[in-house]
């Protein structure tokens, strides 16, 4: 129903489920319960203008180890007083946060997840801009895992979503 309420805007839903439409979500659940299906679902009730891209985190991580800050600035964008702000107003859901590794780029090693969302908050921050993300990590896995750094921003930028732990896995 937080869903529903979400991409349907329904004040009344809205208000009762605690969703702000100018967040993005964050969906968090245990491995199959369907969060990567409902998002890729929902993304189809939009207009296609208005529509986010799906990027995996891990692909992500494994883009960065290949091109470096390229990549953290494709989808970081946080040189969008630079450029016309219409050609990166682009919301985007990363899906599986999480599952990536800390990588290397010749000598540097980063979370490029953590940078990109760094980045994504800023855009958030000043532009309103939203972003989504799924992942199997709770609340308190993130902040192990990122910091609670990255935790407090997303908390701040996300509506979230937690599948109860008796959610079936869709996939057995």
């Amino acid at each position: 129903m937080e869903l529903y309420a979400y991409f349907t805007g329904e004040p009344q839903l809205c208000k009762f489920y605690s969703i702000d439409l100018n967040k993005g979500l964050f969906l968090s659940g245990k491995t199959g319960v369907g969060k990567t299906v409902h998002i890729k679902l929902l993304r189809r009730l939009l207009e296609l203008n208005e529509r986010f891209k799906i990027k995996s985190c891990q692909q992500l991580s494994l883009e960065y180890m290949e091109q470096g800050s390229n990549v953290l600035m494709l989808y970081g964008r946080n040189y969008i007083d630079y450029i016309d702000r219409n050609t990166i107003n682009q919301s985007y859901c990363f899906d599986d946060l999480g599952t990536e590794d800390e990588v290397r780029h010749y000598g540097t090693q980063t979370n490029a997840m953590a940078q990109v969302i760094l980045m994504r908050y800023n855009l958030y921050q000043n532009y309103k801009i939203v972003t989504h993300f799924t992942s199997n990590l709770t609340a308190d896995q993130i902040e192990k895992y990122y910091g609670d750094r990255v935790r407090s921003r997303l908390k701040e930028m996300c509506n979230w979503i937690e599948y109860t732990s008796d959610s079936p896995d869709k996939r057995k």
